[in-house]
């Protein structure tokens, strides 16, 4: 990232000085101008984060904001398929304007261009062009995270006494629990812990829990299926929105969460225009819609806990008001892989991250 940045500057400087105009600075249209624009458009091909239930009402409410611009979408999910889909954009034969990175190839789309560098969100934030919280543009300026994850434990009440809950993340490391344990073999959470406490910290914290004979387990939802048909008492892995989720759908099924501190919160839901867009300005109206108060207040209805923590009112920005906090952005973002890898292999000995445990 840090050497993508600094030819891109540097090339930045050369146009400069030979007074051709500079790729990466402040975008010169006006909002007026953007507007205008999206309107000749008319037109916004997404291929979106967040899921289907979410991403319906939030097309719902942007077309009724901007109902002369027309929306279609498509979810692109699983590894593979993103990585199809990075090699058609790499090819230019994708039809989208605004696209989700695949964190699994974030640096991808980086060293082959394919963001519209024409766009740099937060010199546009600043000048006032777009509304959207420069908090949530990424060093690049090409990326704006629009959600957030954040890391709790899950235990069963049917099995696990108020009294007797786990309280934190030492919880875990408690020999009680021993063998009656879930962890996800991929520890994304965990990595979400390193900006506070550093790698060598995290890395003794799994090398304990590992010790503490967990039943290894992948992916959110059956998960916690399984926490509420008793399979075991407690999740050492799970995600807020997940959690809240599944019990708004089912009120009755017997699952507490706890809040660890710290909180461990990640950046989350990232959004960028893409080079080959057709319609770029629709794509500037829907970012800055979904960074709205308006857009984070539906993401929360359909999806509790993944609305970003930057925005007054949502769930994870009040879970967050004077409690210690593990933020995970920026270079913790973008070696995600690389630090799950030290704690799924090195220190849990696991053939890879996301190890799918046979039953």
């Amino acid at each position: 990232m840090r050497t993508y940045k600094s030819r891109l500057i540097s090339v930045a400087a050369a146009l400069a000085l030979a007074g051709l105009p500079c790729l990466n600075r402040a975008f010169a249209e006006t909002r007026e101008e953007i507007l205008a624009g999206a309107k000749k458009e008319g037109r916004l091909v997404l291929s979106p984060g967040y899921d289907k239930s979410t991403i319906s009402p939030l097309v719902k409410g942007f077309t009724k904001k901007y109902p002369f611009i027309e929306v279609s979408w498509n979810i692109v999910t699983g590894i593979t398929t993103a990585q199809r889909q990075l090699f058609e954009m790499a090819s230019g034969k994708a039809a989208l304007d605004v696209f989700s990175p695949s964190t699994a190839h974030w640096s991808d789309y980086l060293k082959q261009n394919l963001y519209n560098k024409k766009y740099n969100f937060r010199s546009m934030a600043k000048a006032g062009q777009l509304n959207i919280p420069i908090e949530m543009v990424d060093e690049s300026g090409m990326v704006v995270w629009l959600g957030s994850n954040t890391a709790v434990l899950a235990y069963n009440a049917r099995l696990v006494p108020a009294e007797n809950a786990p309280k934190g993340w030492e919880s875990c490391l408690d020999p009680k629990w021993k063998g009656k344990l879930a962890v996800d073999t991929k520890p994304n959470t965990l990595t979400w812990l390193i900006p506070l406490w550093g790698i060598e910290k995290v890395l003794d914290f799994a090398k304990r829990l590992k010790e503490n004979d967990p039943v290894w387990v992948r992916g959110q939802t059956g998960t916690l299926a399984r926490l509420g048909a008793g399979e075991f008492s407690l999740d050492c892995s799970m995600y807020l929105h997940t959690a809240r989720r599944n019990l708004k759908r089912d009120p009755t099924l017997p699952v507490k969460v706890v809040i660890p501190s710290p909180v461990a919160v990640a950046f989350h839901e990232p959004e960028g225009i893409y080079v080959g867009a057709k319609n770029p300005n629709a794509g500037l109206l829907w970012i800055e819609y979904l960074a709205s108060r308006e857009a984070q207040e539906v993401v929360d209805s359909a999806d509790p806990g993944k609305a970003s923590f930057l925005v007054e009112g949502t769930i994870s920005q009040k879970l967050i008001q004077g409690v210690n906090v593990a933020l995970c952005s920026g270079d913790c973002r973008n070696r995600e892989d690389e630090l799950m890898a030290r704690i799924a292999v090195e220190a849990w000995g696991l053939p890879k991250v996301g190890y799918t445990p046979k039953k």
